[in-house]
């Protein structure tokens, strides 16, 4: 049996003991039953809020589930994905047998991206920032190479266990900390067969064209013609605490495989923000950006809720790439196909779901991604790549014209 506190940190800084999770010992296929329990204190808090708005309303009583599967997801929610996992899992020496996820809270304790922290009962978090410095982007890149190539652990990668074991993602990355704030430090990896750093920047810088909200980002050279990709962390309030973050795939309850639509991601917005008449079309927004761009990595833990004192809102767009993989099909679904509609579809399929002002979005949107070889250019993305992705991209914009 694991017991772990759960503590929440408020945007001003102050911690608040939220709850408590007990998780039973693994059976032979490694599935466990877990429970978690808000404490009277938080739920006798003027400051309190769910955790999660649909699963986990503030009540007494325990919410149970097996592993951190619905209703307990919003928990799950803290740990990193696979890179970050991979990391945590080398820093504190974990063994096979305690890999699962309660154990990664316990060694995460409360250095993971967003307001939850996890301790030993009757432990209160200790604040410590593992970030790295723009003096260490070398070492860190460097670092990741060695790390993806042969999988050994040595004096170079210390700082990499540490700074790297938050960020979630299947990439390589890392959290660092400079004279303008925190930031997600994204490097290539040896695996990339394009530009992915230079891609993703242009995306960013695409997505803000056509009028979505993205966090601030920058690109740093690196020796021997590498880069380093800089997003603004968005978790952390400017009082010098947190905000919490909810998953949609926590908030919509989507285990395993799902299949799910846009649609219903607009109507989760609609139940549970504290804006649904700026959320839904920001939603609808991102859906004809990851359309018409050709995001086709629009899987529900690349979308987000930030919980502030309004409530819950959507989180900035992020995580952004033409279809590197070629795979034409999204994970969301349009309507009732994985292949996207062209923008005339895009637009009818705005107007069906009530988005106000859908056929303008649908152009705002279609004149930024149309300069997707002007903006590549100018972040140096080699042109081999460029006449890659500009050919599907235009694929894309011209669909179901005539």
């Amino acid at each position: 049996m694991i017991r772990l506190d759960v503590w929440l940190t408020l945007a001003d800084g102050e911690r608040l003991l939220a709850g408590e999770l007990a998780c039973a010992t693994a059976d032979g296929q490694g599935r466990h039953a877990s429970a978690f329990r808000y404490t009277p204190g938080y739920l006798d808090d003027p400051r309190a809020f769910p955790l999660d708005p649909a699963s986990l309303p503030l009540t007494p009583g325990e919410f149970q589930g097996s592993q951190l599967e619905a209703p307990l997801m919003a928990l799950e929610d803290a740990l990193p994905d696979d890179w970050g996992r991979r990391l945590l899992i080398l820093r504190h020496g974990l063994p096979r047998g305690r890999q699962s996820a309660p154990h990664l809270l316990q060694a995460l304790a409360g250095q993971g991206l967003g307001a939850l922290a996890f301790t030993p009962p009757g432990e209160a978090p200790r604040p410590h920032d593992d970030s790295a410095t723009l003096l260490d982007l070398e070492t860190l890149t460097d670092a990741a190479r060695r790390l993806e190539q042969d999988g050994e652990v040595d004096q170079a990668h210390r700082l990499l266990l540490a700074a790297g074991s938050s960020p979630g993602g299947a990439r390589p990355k890392a959290l660092l900390l400079d004279a303008s704030g925190h930031w997600i430090a994204k490097f290539s990896s040896r695996r990339d067969e394009v530009d992915m750093v230079g891609l993703e920047a242009t995306s960013l810088e695409l997505a803000r064209l056509a009028g979505l909200e993205v966090p601030e980002f920058r690109l740093e050279q690196l020796a021997g013609g590498h880069r380093a990709l800089l997003v603004k962390r968005f978790d952390l309030a400017p009082a010098g605490g947190r905000r919490h973050m909810l998953s949609l795939r926590a908030l919509l309850r989507a285990g395993g495989y799902y299949v799910l639509r846009y649609a219903d991601l607009i109507a989760a917005l609609r139940r549970h923000s504290a804006q649904p008449e700026i959320d839904a079309p920001r939603l609808y927004r991102q859906m004809v950006f990851n359309a018409l761009l050709g995001n086709t990595d629009d899987h529900l833990k690349n979308f987000w809720m930030l919980r502030d004192s309004r409530g819950y809102t959507l989180s900035p767009a992020f995580d952004l790439l033409p279809d590197t993989g070629g795979r034409r099909e999204h994970v969301l679904l349009f309507d009732l196909s994985p292949l996207p509609p062209g923008p005339d579809g895009l637009a009818e399929l705005g107007r069906k779901w009530g988005v106000s002002g859908a056929s303008g979005i649908c152009r705002e949107v279609l004149a930024a991604v149309a300069r997707f070889s002007e903006i590549a250019n100018q972040f140096s993305v080699p042109e081999a790549d460029v006449a890659r992705f500009a050919r599907d991209i235009d694929r894309r914009l011209s669909q179901g014209k005539k």
